[in-house]
């Protein structure tokens, strides 16, 4: 999950396109953490295969619950709320991403 997570929150607010996060979401919580990144959706097909299309109810309730619990309003306002672009300072946002992907 984190190869993606990176990249979404680097690119986020840079390009005219959608980013969709492939990789790594199971719950919830893997959802917001995507989201706050920057990804316009999130997708759990190896996390529905073993548990069926239900199991999508309890991932949009965990994400409920974090939106609440944190006090946001909608997505929309999570969306990209940890990405470079809104980060304080984006140059050393992008030096520690370099970084880490170096160190990996």
């Amino acid at each position: 999950m984190r190869l993606p997570l990176r990249w979404i929150a680097l690119l986020y607010g840079r390009l005219k396109a959608n980013l969709a996060a492939t990789t790594g979401i199971h719950n919830g919580r893997d959802a917001v953490k995507m989201l706050m990144a920057g990804a316009d959706v999130t997708m759990l097909c190896s996390a529905l295969i073993p548990r069926g299309i239900p199991y999508t109810t309890l991932v949009e309730r965990e994400l409920a619950e974090w939106l609440e619990r944190h006090e946001y309003d909608s997505v929309e306002q999570l969306k990209g709320s940890l990405s470079q672009m809104k980060s304080p300072s984006p140059e050393a946002f992008e030096r520690a991403q370099y970084v880490r992907g170096i160190a990996t």
